[in-house]
Formats: structure tokens, sequence, C-alpha cells
């Protein structure tokens, strides 16, 4: 078998290219979720929402400033909730494509190995009849 068997399969090319492509999105998407779910750690709901109520005496404006930090949080946590959720959608499509592509470049290897093999057994037939 040539390199130049390997290369211009068509299967086995985009058998690789999906590979890598599965890989690239399998590892982006593992250290960007692990990356987030530090985030959700870090900012998750912490129960202020609902104990806000009890100050009855706060006037609006203070009212306000206690419930801008809730608020800030609540979007900072809504926001990585959100990106992790890509994220999870990017790491499925990455082991998806990995998977696709090992398929591929398999069943193009085999299809290589056999097409030599043929060439080979056709070579040694035509040596042994003339």
């Amino acid at each position: 078998m040539k390199v130049r068997d390997v290369y211009s399969s068509y299967l086995m090319v985009a058998g690789f290219t999906l590979l890598l492509l599965g890989i690239g999105n399998w590892v982006a998407g593992a250290v960007e979720i692990s990356r987030y779910q530090g985030l959700l750690r870090r900012t998750a709901p912490t129960g202020l929402e609902e104990t806000y109520r009890s100050f009855q005496e706060l006037d609006q404006q203070k009212n306000e400033e206690v419930l801008r930090r809730i608020n800030e949080d609540r979007e900072r946590y809504n926001a990585a909730r959100m990106k992790m959720d890509f994220y999870y959608v990017v790491l499925s499509g990455g082991r998806l494509f990995f998977l696709v592509g090992a398929v591929l470049t398999f069943f193009a290897l085999i299809r290589l190995i056999r097409h030599d093999s043929l060439l080979k057994i056709k070579r040694l037939v035509t040596r042994q009849l003339s």
C-alpha cells in the first residue's frame, strides 16, 4: 500500500477529518464545561432571593442596593448555565464526530488493505501463469 493510496481515498480523508474535528470539539467542550461548572458553584443561588423580603424597614433605594447584588449574581449564574449547556452540545457533537470518523477510517483502512491485497494476488497469479 502506498501513501498516495491513503490520501487519495475520500473515505479515509473524511474519516480522518471527522476524527480531528471530534477530538477538538471533545477537548474544547470538556475544558469549557469544567470552567463553567466552577463558575456555577461560585454563583449558585444563595437563598438571598427570598430573605430580602423580610427587611420591611428598608426604603426603595436601599432595597434596590440589596437587590442589585442578588440580581447580578443571578444573571451571572444564568449566563454561565446557558454557556455550559452550549458546551454540552459541543462535547456531544465532538463525541459523535469522533465516533463517525473512527468508523469511516476503519472501513477505509479495510477497503485499502483489501484492494492492495487483491492487486498483489493478481500480480502473483500473472507471474505464475507467465
